[in-house]
């Protein structure tokens, strides 16, 4: 009986001990802002950034720590950017290998969200390709998992989707709030992409060349009849250049080369003499100079009204 009396007074004792050394641990996982407080969103480029400003409206602000001028699928973010992720509320990253620097980088798992998890099934591979350099920064190259995935733009929307969840999950209070939002923004990005659709439905078999391998996504969506050369808009081709243009021509005869942001002068020249004229089609990964993605998605559109002859 002794025994029996001393081991039930000491197990409501114990449990309460482990009870109360579990509180801090819970106390520190549980977020007890009122729901009203602002909550801070890092992401890693702009259209992340921007699907959670307008999903998230005022509730959120957004945190973009890529320098002006640098391409964030180039980008590795310094200790302090690391640490001012850490700090956010919530980190989106684009996924599809976009993060180059996400498997040496420490981030809270239950913070990060990949937007592209839930539609692995449509990434694209890539063939392995040289490593290559084309402005700032630097050598480079585009292997594995095709990462410029909104410029499809149904993935784009489940993109939107993940960010949507992610912000109910941590706002509840909010959710009718960023479904309303999201709502608006799906009808304006649909606007544009039929945009699109109906300027390359115009001449679906048209050639076109793109500059650099970072159209995948656009291509398969829209059935665009593109093929691969990468030149440097910052030089003139060499002969290198010109006879792979030339041999590329032969069997595709493209008469438009796309590229993500102007060429030069020269450069522009050197392919008119060849017959080929230039046309800029935004990635908008970094934020526009002026608007957003929607405006890129609309200047998208207008370009390829050009190329495929749409009145």
């Amino acid at each position: 009986m002794h025994r029996s009396s001393r081991a039930s007074t000491f197990l409501p004792i114990l449990l309460f001990a482990l009870a109360v050394a579990g509180c801090g641990d819970v106390a520190s996982q549980v977020d007890v802002r009122g729901p009203d407080s602002t909550r801070v969103v890092a992401a890693s480029n702009h259209p992340l950034a921007f699907f959670a400003e307008r999903i998230g409206g005022d509730r959120l602000e957004v945190r973009w720590l890529v320098p002006d001028g640098v391409d964030p699928a180039a980008w590795s973010p310094t200790g302090d950017d690391l640490a001012a992720m850490q700090s956010a509320d919530l980190i989106l990253l684009n996924g599809a290998t976009y993060e180059t620097w996400r498997s040496t980088a420490s981030l809270p798992r239950e913070k990060v969200v990949d937007t592209t998890a839930e539609v692995r099934k449509l990434l694209i591979e890539t063939e392995e390709g040289p490593v290559h350099a084309h402005g700032p920064e630097g050598a480079h190259s585009h292997r594995g998992i095709a990462s410029t995935t909104w410029l499809d733009p149904e993935i784009a929307i489940a993109q939107s989707a993940a960010v949507e969840r992610a912000l109910a999950e941590r706002m509840p209070a909010h959710q009718d709030l960023f479904r309303s939002n999201r709502g608006v923004l799906i009808r304006e990005i649909q606007e544009r992409a039929a945009a699109i659709e109906q300027a390359v439905n115009a001449d679906p078999d048209r050639p076109v060349i793109f500059s650099r391998p970072v159209y995948q996504y656009l291509a398969r969506r829209f059935r665009m009849n593109g093929e691969t050369l990468e030149l440097d808009g910052g030089a003139p081709p060499d002969a290198e250049a010109i006879a792979e243009l030339d041999e590329m021509r032969a069997e595709h005869p493209a008469a438009w080369m796309i590229w993500p942001e102007a060429p030069t002068e020269e450069v522009v020249a050197a392919l008119r003499e060849r017959g080929v004229e230039c046309v800029v089609v935004p990635i908008a990964g970094s934020p526009p100079v002026d608007g957003d993605l929607l405006t890129a998605m609309d200047a998208t559109a207008s370009s390829l009204r050009r190329v495929y002859d749409f009145d």
